[in-house]
């Protein structure tokens, strides 16, 4: 384990057991950049489309782990990403609609990875009323596997910042 290696380096070489050891390359995190990017562009742009009215809408993608952080390392890289959107009422509706949502990004996800030419594997969730979608994302272009938390969330803020008064986006319901 590096752990141990760790342990075993002077002061004057962790400089050097940080980039060598600990630091992916610039390969794999071009290579991560894209993978999050092709999911976030799948959620905001793909995941719900076509679905009959009302439609739900992808508000905005917030990412977040290491991947969003910047703070990926070697053989342990992850992005969480918050997905707000235009279907939960509030918090109480986020709940009650959450799996229904979660289900529904999952289906999509499946059919997209023909398209994008990358494989997803979901992790079983012993929940009823999950709150997160995780899966492993891979394909014949990335050197490791990255793990993805997708999020659905009410966005709070949403109607603090446009108020009730003020005119809806097409689409919105």
């Amino acid at each position: 384990m590096w752990f141990m290696e760790l342990y075993d380096t002077p002061s004057r070489q962790l400089d050097k057991f940080i980039y060598e050891v600990l630091q992916p390359d610039s390969i794999f995190l071009e290579q991560l950049r894209r993978a999050v990017h092709t999911i976030c562009e799948f959620l905001r742009d793909n995941c719900f489309a076509g679905a009959p009215p009302p439609r739900t809408r992808v508000l905005k993608v917030v990412k977040g782990g290491s991947a969003g952080k910047g703070t990926a390392l070697k053989k342990s890289s992850d992005a969480d990403l918050v997905v707000f959107l235009n279907c939960f009422e509030d918090y109480e509706d986020q709940e009650k609609n959450r799996a229904e949502i979660i289900r529904e990004i999952q289906k999509r996800l499946v059919e997209c990875q023909q398209q994008k030419h990358f494989e997803v594997e979901f992790e079983v969730n012993r929940w009823p009323n999950p709150r997160v979608l995780s899966f492993q994302l891979s394909s014949r272009t990335l050197s490791e596997s990255i793990s993805f938390d997708v999020l659905p969330a009410y966005d709070a803020l949403r109607t603090v910042c446009c108020p009730a008064w003020l005119p809806t986006l097409p689409g919105d319901s």
